[in-house]
């Protein structure tokens, strides 16, 4: 019992002696005998706990002596990596690196009384820090945006100055707003800005300064963007609310895209698609199936076309102000296409004009078929050559066979014929419009005469009104022969064979002239429908004229389908040039903006 009240009353009297040393700031006494502790008087340990006491340092004050001093800070940055720039959303974020330097006056100590400890290492929650903010930040909560670390403070005692030089290191992720420009995408440049002072400390209070270049020795390349630059601008804005400036430092980065990936992926690919799709359009089809898979292969290009155009457009912002660069390329595209489409239903329907039995256009043929059809690198089929052999209808003789007429239509003579009751009359004469029998043929009809300005008739000459009713029963009496006639042509008219009227007294008179031409037209053998639904002369009964006709109808058809490939290949060429200027002029055009971008480059930096 009295072992026990000893060791009770020897613990008690320790503790109080602990508790009295504590109070007094006396080192620890040694409980256990043998043992030290040495902890208190390590130097760094020291040297924390003083410069750190509260009745020394109050971290929620500005560690300045004179609180009418502004306090400098110096800001500089590492860029480590861009993370992502957003297009539809409008911004950028950024892995930076974030260094502040400031003094700090209230934090000194002589480095003699500590075994000459210069720097040391604190924590930042136990530190005044300024309150640097990046104004255009999209996330709001520090906690999520930086990742605050210790501070290093070197003391300025052995350069007669009081406090120490604090560095704050600390990395940073950045997601900020830039308005993106994509007029030239995907060959823009994009020049974006972090906004970055204090939010409640004017200059009067806290005076930023930077250095102009941001470090890239660890910034890791990005797939698609290429830094063209990143430099730090110290700017004073003076606002309504406030007497005094405020400091604010604009870091701006300026990056521009590299194109090869929508170049491969995009462009090429869709350009490809479309000569393919052309190809297809204008190659010459022989049936209706082939028809509708064009009309079929058009439209799947359109819905192609459309979603490629889709894609691209959810990459890039909503905006009315321009229409970006591969916009204008896909716009182009699509109405090459639609364009395209359209004219491969014409150049069917010329196709289908081979049924009536019409030849083309004498023009068109001369054009087609001798002229322009050496510039597609095309001849004319063989059979067709051989027909025109036979039938002595070569596009250029015929051409030239009518411009001869023409001319000499041209050149004709006005011949004046008087007229027994006194009038004249201008009728035109030509020798290639006359038939060499001097009858009056379907082909070689008279012109209407052209009747003179009036003469007053004589009393002599007989009645108007039984000329007319003359000529009109000849006109009858034609008819009705034409009429009775089955499976013949009607044999030509010949004028001379023909009664004189009563009023004629041996000569033709301006009105009977009139009327021998009425009778020609009436003689003119009958039209019927062919069997392939066109108007045309009756089939003359000979073998040779059969074989004609069958001849004619040949030809008629391999005309039509040489027209038709020759606008085939003709609109190919044009299309396919069309996709390839396209193509080309937006690549000039991205590549102009670029050297444009580079010109504005080199005026700022020699300015």
């Amino acid at each position: 019992m009295t072992l026990v009240s000893s060791v009770f009353a020897t613990l008690l009297a320790t503790v109080v002696a602990i508790s009295g040393a504590e109070q007094r700031g006396e080192p620890k006494p040694r409980i256990f005998p043998g043992t030290t502790s040495k902890h208190d008087d390590v130097p760094l340990v020291r040297l924390t706990r003083d410069i750190l006491s509260p009745t020394k340092y109050d971290k929620r004050v500005r560690p300045v002596v004179d609180h009418e001093q502004s306090l400098k800070i110096n800001v500089s940055m590492s860029l480590y990596q861009i993370v992502d720039v957003n297009e539809p959303a409008q911004n950028i974020k950024l892995n930076v690196w974030m260094i502040q330097k400031w003094v700090d006056e209230a934090l000194d100590w002589n480095p003699d009384e500590y075994n000459g400890i210069n720097t040391t290492i604190l924590p930042h929650d136990v530190l005044w820090l300024p309150d640097t903010v990046v104004y255009n930040s999209v996330v709001m909560n520090p906690d999520e945006t930086e990742r605050y670390m210790n501070i290093r403070a070197d003391s300025l005692h052995h350069q007669g100055r009081r406090g120490s030089q604090m560095s704050f290191l600390y990395p940073a992720l950045y997601t900020v707003t830039c308005r993106l420009n994509i007029r030239y995408f995907p060959y823009d440049q994009q020049n974006c800005t972090l906004t970055i002072s204090s939010w409640t400390n004017s200059k009067s209070a806290l005076d930023y300064y930077a250095d102009p270049h941001v470090n890239l020795a660890s910034y890791i390349t990005n797939e698609e963007w290429e830094v063209i630059s990143f430099k730090i601008y110290r700017h004073e804005y003076k606002y309504a609310c406030c007497a005094e400036p405020w400091v604010i430092l604009e870091a701006s980065i300026v990056i521009r895209r590299k194109p090869l990936y929508y170049v491969i992926n995009l462009i090429l690919p869709t350009s490809i698609i479309t000569i393919v799709a052309i190809t297809g359009f204008f190659t010459p089809a022989s049936t209706s199936d082939d028809r509708t898979e064009k009309i079929n292969l058009g439209i799947t290009t359109l819905l192609a076309m459309s979603i490629l155009m889709l894609m691209v457009s959810d990459q890039m912002p909503t905006t009315s102000e321009f229409v970006p660069l591969i916009a204008w390329f896909y716009l182009a595209i699509i109405i090459i296409i639609s364009i395209g489409t359209f004219l491969t239903s014409v150049i069917l329907s010329i196709q289908g004009r081979r049924q009536y039995g019409k030849m083309p256009p004498l023009t068109i043929r001369y054009l087609f078929f001798h002229k322009w059809i050496m510039f597609v690198w095309m001849r004319a089929p063989p059979q067709l050559q051989l027909l025109w052999d036979e039938l002595d209808d070569h596009p250029q003789t015929a051409y030239l066979r009518f411009c001869e007429e023409k001319d000499a239509l041209k050149k004709k003579k006005k011949k004046r014929i008087p007229s027994e009751n006194g009038k004249e009359v201008f009728a035109a004469e030509s020798e290639s419009m006359r038939a060499p029998s001097g009858t009056v043929t379907p082909t070689t009809a008279v012109p209407m005469p052209v009747i003179a300005e009036p003469v007053p008739t004589p009393p002599s000459a007989p009645l108007p009104g039984t000329a007319a009713r003359s000529n009109w029963l000849k006109v009858g009496k034609a008819a009705i022969r034409t009429k009775s006639t089955d499976g013949a042509n009607l044999p030509m008219i010949d004028l001379g064979s023909m009664p004189p009227s009563p009023s004629a007294s041996g000569h033709h008179s301006a009105r009977s002239s009139i009327w021998e031409n009425a009778i020609s037209i009436v003689a003119t053998p009958s039209k019927r429908p062919s069997a392939d639904g066109t108007h045309s002369a009756k089939r003359p009964t000979a073998p040779g004229g059969e074989v004609n006709v069958m001849k004619s109808r040949r030809q008629c058809s391999l005309e039509w389908e040489l027209l038709a490939t020759i606008l085939d290949r003709i609109l190919l060429v044009v299309f396919i040039g069309s996709v390839v200027i396209v193509t080309a002029g937006i690549m000039c055009t991205g590549y102009a903006a670029q050297m444009h971008y580079d010109a504005v480059a080199r005026e700022l930096i020699s300015a």
